[in-house]
């Protein structure tokens, strides 16, 4: 009998999509709708209109099924979110542009999501991770790049120029000089020992890359053994032990130089799996003018307008003990002038209404502060308060003259410092128009987030803009203070933004926006990042239904969203859960993995 441990059904999400049944299974689902079955027509309630609530809803109504969906905030899309002019508030000069406050970049890897934004038909173009040059950047390979023979998006003849910069330990250089010195710490002054004096991307290579040839070669039974032996560790205890001659300044280099940092706490595996998403050479694409396009084109072309309960937040969840139906209790999110009373009356409606099924998309740490009854599972309501939900912070400045591209040659990727903006990326749309741009000039997680959640949207607007200035000021390296001041205040007054103009009207500030996940009132945080251990603690829990139905014996609360999915805070992890959702409200049997 052989002993090898393939990995889990639940577990899918770690896998390529070209290796991963389940999701090509939903992929099938997407095109052609959900399987038939032997399910009697339900009335389902969603919790969520969120891309996985919209999804659920979709496939479940072509399904035959009857939906409502319940939805806390006034718009739908959960957290993809863009700041746009709109009547009632104007975040920039020029109403041409747009910031993203959630979902900025979609990987090409991510086919599910791909699929449903071909499938609304709403316009795409490559989203930069990497500094390139004008031509390329201006060039139609931005709209249309090149493709493999399996379909996937090719960056090799977009090379990076390395003109984006490094600005950590009081020394500023480019991206280029890193990654071409042979001695790093002449360069960044991280005080290295002689055997660690390389670029921070080689010292975290060294240390993953044997992992990263185990997935490669064989993930089905790979990730079992990783999850088994590392499951536990954290980022900076897997650093400790796969190198202990690693020195301390060295690990402040790669969380600095390769944003983990802030999450050295964190999960080792949750960081394992990022590390594979995100690179420059890693495929994106964005959503042009925003990506609630996308969003808000799934949302109409499957009009879920007439099902849908916006400004309801959720308070009582609990079956019905004589019916054994769902029944809910909701109230009026925001006090609306000339809206309440509607809104009242929908309250009261939905309350006396009852479904025979749920699914709850929202974020766990949203559903803490819903009663629920009856009690859920022991390992749920566990589930429920531990899973950790991460800050994430962004603070986006509009600029009247796109200086990162006509003073530093920069066009799309992004910037690295130590300042509190930590990481700051151009934005990919329009590059070389010589038109303004919005710069994301503040990105930041975990601790580095929570400084600026404690600041008002003004105090975060000043301090971004004096660190981009910083950042971006060209002046010789030896200059005076008075001299780097002045070529300092140049990129200032580029800024629509003013920190005089508006000190005393922080009410009616132009040229900014900015977002705090962790204090937005619907999300309760950014996505669920796990703690060391919560892989393997938490995720079948996660994902498991409640309140089994005396009759039928079927389960008939389900629970989708990117925390539902081990593609925690991508788009993709929220589809796939919906899908898997939909699947046990419509009594399909689950797809599996297939091991040979």
């Amino acid at each position: 009998m052989s002993d090898v441990t393939y990995l889990d059904d639940e577990l899918h999400g770690l896998l390529p999509f070209e290796q991963d049944e389940i999701s090509q299974a939903y992929m099938e689902y997407l095109k052609a709708g959900l399987p038939k079955s032997q399910a009697k027509e339900k009335n389902i309630l969603i919790v969520g209109c969120g891309i996985s609530g919209m999804v659920s809803a979709s496939l479940l109504r072509k399904a035959g099924h009857n939906v409502t969906i319940i939805e806390a905030n006034t718009r739908v899309g959960g957290r993809i979110k863009t700041f746009r002019n709109t009547p009632e508030k104007r975040y920039f000069e020029d109403s041409n542009l747009t910031g993203e406050a959630g979902a900025m970049r979609i990987p090409d890897m991510h086919k599910l999501v791909q699929y449903l934004i071909d499938y609304t038909g709403v316009e795409k173009q490559l989203f930069l991770n990497k500094t390139v040059s004008k031509a390329d950047a201006t060039s139609d390979q931005i709209q249309n790049p090149k493709v493999d023979a399996d379909g996937n998006v090719v960056l090799t003849d977009l090379e990076s120029t390395g003109k984006n910069f490094l600005h950590v330990n009081y020394k500023h250089v480019s991206r280029l000089a890193y990654e071409n010195t042979k001695d790093v710490n002449s360069l960044l002054n991280y005080n290295l020992e002689s055997n660690e004096n390389t670029q921070a991307s080689v010292l975290l290579n060294q240390a993953i890359d044997e992992l990263r040839r185990q997935v490669k070669e064989d993930p089905k039974t790979s990730w079992p053994m990783i999850i088994q032996k590392y499951g536990e560790y954290s980022m900076r205890r897997f650093l400790k032990e796969q190198n202990p001659d690693l020195s301390e300044n060295a690990i402040e280099m790669i969380g600095v130089l390769e944003n983990l940092e802030s999450r050295m706490s964190y999960s080792f595996i949750q960081s394992f799996i990022e590390l594979a998403i995100i690179t420059p050479e890693t495929p994106f694409w964005l959503i042009k003018g925003g990506t609630d396009k996308f969003t808000q084109a799934y949302y109409e072309k499957e009009q879920l307008d007439d099902v849908t309960f916006l400004n309801q937040t959720l308070v009582d969840l609990y079956r019905c003990e004589d019916t054994g139906k769902v029944k809910i209790n909701t109230k009026v999110s925001i006090e609306a002038e000339g809206e309440y009373e509607r809104d009242q009356a929908l309250s009261e409606m939905l309350s006396s209404r009852q479904w025979d099924e749920a699914i709850v998309t929202i974020p766990f740490s949203s559903f803490r502060m819903v009663h629920v009854w009856p009690e859920l599972s022991q390992e749920k309501r566990k589930a429920v308060r531990e899973l950790h939900y991460d800050a994430a912070t962004k603070v986006l400045l509009e600029f009247r003259e796109r200086f990162w591209e006509t003073e530093n040659d920069i066009y799309g990727g992004g910037s690295v410092t130590d300042l509190p903006n930590r990481f700051m990326y151009y934005p990919s749309e329009r590059m070389g128009s010589g038109k303004g741009g919005v710069m994301l000039a503040s990105y930041s997680w975990a601790d580095d987030a929570r400084k600026w959640d404690s600041m008002s949207e003004y105090e975060r607007f000043c301090y971004a803009l004096e660190n981009v200035a910083i950042t971006h000021a060209k002046h010789e390296p030896g200059a005076d203070y008075e001299v780097r001041k002045k070529a300092q205040q140049k990129i200032r007054d580029l800024c629509v933004f003013s920190p005089e103009k508006y000190k005393d009207n922080q009410e009616h500030i132009v040229g900014a926006a900015t977002v705090s996940w962790m204090n937005n009132p619907y999300a309760f945080g950014e996505a669920a990042i796990f703690y060391p251990g919560q892989l393997d603690l938490l995720h079948k829990s996660i994902v498991s239904s409640e309140w089994e139905d005396k009759q039928s014996g079927n389960q008939i609360l389900h629970f989708a969203g990117e925390h539902a999915s081990l593609k925690h805070a991508w788009i993709e992890g929220a589809i796939e859960s919906a899908v898997n959702a939909a699947l046990l409200v419509n009594e399909n049997a689950l797809p599996t993995l297939k091991h040979n």
